[in-house]
């Protein structure tokens, strides 16, 4: 098992064809409309991979921050930047990192599992983090898997990708508190085989409704982006919508 950086980095080449990067963006130009507001200006995207949710907020006239902790992907974003006319600050940073000098965010979105990529302890000093930067009323929207959709333990495939050159296999190993997110790529040009694998942690609506509660937001929670009511036993994604309150509960 490698760093959780380091599983990336391995991952940017692959990345944009692994999730149809143009239409993704299409995707994203429609769902994100329905968490800003007329009045939003600032956003800061939290794992921004390859840079598609970033280039959606800037081209819906956000001026927009994001961070990521891997260098290849934020190279792959820099260039997807430059490609589709952005003008985005791009930042190299781990999540348990993340230092801004810049507040008064209106919106912060973590898209595409980027969460599950850190624990629960460690979750919970982000979001008290996030809640400083964020301006009164503004909003955090986290996607991620609806890890109480899977089996309690053992392996599950998530998707495959295959075109003439590659083939792409994306599957977990399901654990009592973790789980292996195991990607398994064949180069079909020189038969090559390789796996990597990292360590994701599996947030669920309860972890968020405790961390509202505790830190004073208000909490929405949707089973897609289309804000589609969630079942925990049926829901594909999990949508949290975490909204600052005028006043921070006193702990």
């Amino acid at each position: 098992m490698i760093k959780n950086s380091e599983f990336f980095n391995k991952l940017s080449d692959d990345y944009d064809q692994m999730i149809n990067f143009e239409n993704s963006l299409k995707n994203k130009s429609k769902t994100l409309l329905n968490f800003i507001s007329s009045t939003d200006r600032r956003a800061l995207d939290l794992g921004c991979g390859t840079g598609a949710d970033a280039i959606v907020l800037s081209k819906l006239g956000l001026n927009v921050d994001a961070v990521d902790h891997s260098k290849g992907m934020l190279k792959q974003a820099i260039l997807n930047g430059k490609k589709f006319n952005t003008d985005i600050n791009f930042i190299h940073s781990g999540l348990n990192d993340l230092d801004l000098t810049a507040k008064n965010y209106n919106i912060i979105v973590s898209l595409g599992n980027t969460i599950a990529n850190i624990e629960r302890n460690d979750l919970g000093i982000l979001m008290k983090k996030l809640w400083d930067y964020l301006s009164n009323g503004g909003k955090i929207v986290i996607q991620i898997i609806n890890f109480s959709k899977l089996p309690s333990s053992g392996s599950h495939l998530l998707n495959t990708f295959e075109n003439d050159a590659v083939s792409i296999i994306r599957k977990y190993n399901i654990k009592p508190k973790s789980i292996d997110f195991i990607i398994d790529k064949t180069d079909k040009l020189t038969n090559n085989t390789s796996q990597i694998t990292t360590k994701l942690y599996p947030h669920a609506a309860e972890d968020f409704e405790k961390l509202a509660k505790e830190i004073g937001f208000k909490l929405e929670i949707y089973g897609d982006l289309n804000k589609s009511h969630f079942n925990a036993k049926e829901s594909s994604n999990l949508v949290a919508v975490l909204v600052k309150k005028a006043f921070k509960t006193k702990l």
